[in-house]
């Protein structure tokens, strides 16, 4: 019988792994996992408060959001493929190579990020055009707020492409907590933001869907501080 037990226990630990291994399987994943769901939170809060202003606000801060979902889907496969890399030479105690690694990862998001801010200044009105169906009037209205929100949040993509590539190092390198941390400072500050410009509270002008995009710009610089 103890003999049994003892080669069910071998068995158990060599194809499922033992209690240490899930221990620190969850202390990796968990706040990647956090981390991850707190970044679209920010999206949704401005589609969420902006939608008390208006449907037709609402909709342009959501045709934006497509585009820049794009665009976080482009930095996001940039700094993956490097990363590899800079996991395998972080293991390897190759601080060198960990370090040569990270230089591309920074130097190519950087210029996917400057083509897709391009592409967004050049053809924008085009790109959200695409979006758009209905009467002449509602498009327009559409078109007018989502151009808005565009210009502004344009210059939130570069400190999100830097945050990207500092909390992707970071994990790789075995700490997941400082871009956990970062996250959910960012979601705090873009929901009070959020609440002041939107709305106009303390004193501060009603900007509408100019204001959720003021306070994505700073909770994005928030996060990469």
């Amino acid at each position: 019988m103890v003999k049994y037990a003892a080669m069910n226990k071998g068995i158990i630990r060599r194809y499922i792994g033992d209690r240490a291994f899930y221990r620190h399987a969850m202390a990796v994943t968990l706040p990647i996992m956090l981390q991850n769901v707190v970044t679209n939170f920010v999206s949704l809060l401005d589609n969420i408060m902006v939608g008390q202003t208006g449907t037709a606000s609402m909709s342009g801060v959501a045709v934006v959001g497509q585009l820049l979902f794009i665009f976080y889907l482009v930095i996001f496969g940039t700094v993956s493929g490097p990363g590899i890399y800079c996991a395998q030479f972080w293991g390897a105690g190759d601080e060198r190579s960990f370090k040569a690694a990270f230089r591309y990862k920074f130097l190519s998001a950087i210029v996917m990020c400057g083509l897709c801010a391009a592409a967004l200044l050049l053809w924008g009105r085009q790109l959200v055009g695409l979006y758009l169906t209905g009467e002449e009037g509602d498009r327009l209205e559409v078109m007018g707020y989502a151009l808005g929100y565009m210009r502004i949040m344009l210059w939130s993509m570069l400190p999100f492409t830097i945050s990207m590539v500092y909390s992707s190092t970071l994990r790789e390198a075995g700490r997941t907590i400082p871009p956990m941390v970062a996250s959910w400072a960012a979601v705090f500050v873009n929901l009070v933001l959020n609440w002041i410009l939107i709305f106009g509270k303390l004193g501060a002008p009603e900007m509408g869907v100019r204001g959720a995009a003021a306070a994505t710009v700073a909770s994005r610089l928030c996060e990469m501080g």
